[in-house]
C-alpha cells in the first residue's frame, strides 16, 4: 500500500471516530449537569441566618444552629470593623459524604480535592464536607469561605493573596503556632511570591502552606502598618457600593496606598526580613528558657559534691553551767 493510501485510509478513521467523539463529549456535558441538577433537587433550603443560606438534605441539627448562630455574630463584628456591610446572605451547601464532595471538587484546582470547603465563584455557593470531616473549626472553615464570597460581594479582580490572606486572618485560622512555623521558614529563606501568585496556587502541595500564612502576614502588613490607608481603602470600596457598583480592587489599592502592587510587595518582603531577626530573639529566649532548669539542677549537683567531699570536724560541745542553789 502506498503511503498516499495509508494517508487516505487514517484521515478516513479519524473523521470517522469525530461524531463519536462530538457524542461523548455532549454525553459528558449531560452528566455534569444531570449531576448539578439532582444536587438541586436533593438539597433544599433548611436553615436562614442573618448572613447564611443553609442547604442540605437532612434538617440542620441543634448543636450546627448554635454554631452558625455564633458565626453570624463573628460576621457582623467583621463587617463593623471594615465599615462595608452586605444585606445578601450566602449559599452555604452542606455536603452530605465523602464521596459527594470529591464529585464535585472534579474539575476544579487540585488544592480543592484536598480541602475541607471551597467556594465556587461560578455558583455563588459554599460547599463543605460533613462535620466529622473536618479537622479543623467547623466554624472557622465556614468563616473562611464566607470571606471569599464576601469579597467578590465588592471587588472585581481581587487577586488570590488577598482572598486567602483575609480569609485567613479573620477566620482566626493564624495562630501563634502558624505565625512561629512562618517567622521559622521566612528564616531558613522560605516564603512565597505573592505579587507572582496573585491569580493561581502554587503547584506543589507542600507549598500551599505558606503560601496561605504568607497572604495572612501581607494582610496583617496591610492593616497594622498602614492603618490610615488600611481604613481608606475599605472606605472606597465602601463608596463604590452604594453607587451600585463593584470596586476594581487595584484602582482602591492605588488610590488608598499611593502604591502599586509590585512596589508593595517590595515593602512587605523588606518587613518578612525583619521578623526573621525577631525568630532569631524568640529562638534564643526559648532556648534559654528550656536550659535554665538545666543550669539550676546542674549547680545543685555541684554543690552537693562540693558539701560531700569538705572533711568533718566534731561539733563542739558546750560546757554545762551550774545552775544549783546555793546556800548563805
Amino acid at each position: 500500500m502506498s503511503l498516499a493510501s495509508e494517508t487516505m485510509n487514517v484521515k478516513t478513521r479519524v473523521e470517522l471516530l469525530q461524531p463519536g467523539l462530538v457524542l461523548l463529549r455532549v454525553g459528558v456535558l449531560i452528566l455534569i449537569m444531570l449531576l448539578g441538577d439532582r444536587l438541586g433537587a436533593t438539597y433544599s433550603l433548611q436553615l436562614r441566618t442573618g448572613n447564611l443560606l443553609v442547604y442540605a438534605e437532612a434538617p440542620v441539627s441543634d448543636k450546627l444552629k448554635e454554631s452558625l448562630a455564633k458565626l453570624d455574630e463573628r460576621v457582623d463584628k467583621m463587617q463593623m470593623d471594615l465599615g462595608l456591610y452586605t444585606e445578601n446572605q450566602a449559599a452555604l451547601y452542606l455536603v452530605k459524604d465523602h464521596n459527594s464532595y470529591q464529585r464535585l471538587s472534579l474539575g476544579k484546582a487540585k488544592i480543592v480535592e484536598f480541602s475541607e470547603a471551597f467556594y465556587s465563584g461560578k455558583e455563588g455557593r459554599i460547599y463543605i464536607r460533613p462535620p466529622l470531616e473536618i479537622k479543623e473549626s467547623f466554624t472557622n472553615t465556614v468563616m473562611h469561605e464566607y470571606i471569599h464570597w464576601y469579597l467578590e460581594e465588592f471587588f472585581r479582580d481581587a487577586p488570590l493573596w488577598f482572598h486567602e490572606g483575609m480569609a485567613t486572618q479573620y477566620s482566626g485560622q493564624m495562630g501563634f503556632e502558624r505565625y512561629l512555623y512562618f517567622l521559622q521558614q521566612s528564616f531558613l529563606g522560605e516564603s512565597s511570591d505573592l505579587f507572582r501568585m496573585s491569580y493561581r496556587y502554587p503547584e506543589k502541595q507542600e507549598d500551599w502552606q505558606i503560601f496561605y500564612l504568607s497572604s495572612s502576614m501581607a494582610v496583617r502588613f496591610m492593616s497594622e502598618k498602614k492603618e490610615h490607608e488600611w481604613r481608606r481603602f475599605w472606605s472606597i470600596a465602601s463608596d463604590t457600593k452604594h453607587r451600585g457598583e463593584k470596586a476594581l480592587f487595584r484602582e482602591c489599592f492605588s488610590m488608598a496606598y499611593r502604591n502599586n502592587a509590585y512596589d508593595f510587595h517590595r515593602q512587605f518582603a523588606a518587613y518578612i526580613k525583619k521578623l526573621r531577626y525577631q525568630y532569631l530573639f524568640w529562638g534564643l529566649n526559648s532556648l534559654l528558657a528550656v536550659s535554665l532548669p538545666l543550669v539550676v539542677i546542674i549547680g545543685f549537683h555541684r554543690r552537693r559534691r562540693r558539701m560531700a567531699a569538705m572533711p568533718e570536724y566534731p561539733e563542739p560541745v558546750d560546757e554545762e553551767e551550774d545552775t544549783g542553789d546555793r546556800g548563805d
